[in-house]
């Protein structure tokens, strides 16, 4: 599961990143939601120690979130950091529903 980890934490700082980005360059201080989202992400990182299922769980529902906000923008405007949002999102959302299917499974092996 480290694999997960690390890869919710390059998401996090893609999300801060871009925040940040967003922020300055296009002078849309609403980017700045990017280094919240990003916070979040590492805060269920952090709650993964304690309780790995809930810490994951919010880690998805936070880029299914992402994902439904950034896509239909990426679709209408075509700008690439929503884009490379959308794509990251979709990677982490398919990453952790794997890793959820497969420790189901083990799960079913082992009892």
């Amino acid at each position: 599961m480290r694999g997960l980890n690390l890869l919710i934490v390059i998401y996090a700082v893609l999300c801060i990143v871009l925040g940040i980005y967003g922020a300055i360059s296009a002078k849309e201080y609403f980017s700045l939601a990017g280094v919240l989202i990003g916070v979040l992400q590492f805060a269920c990182l952090g709650w993964t120690r304690s309780n790995p299922r809930a810490g994951r769980i919010g880690s998805l529902v936070i880029a299914i979130l992402v994902l439904g906000q950034f896509m239909p923008k990426f679709i209408k405007l075509g700008k690439w950091p929503a884009g490379v949002l959308s794509i990251a999102s979709i990677i982490l959302i398919i990453a952790l529903l794997a890793g959820h299917f497969m420790a189901m499974s083990a799960k079913k092996r082992s009892v």
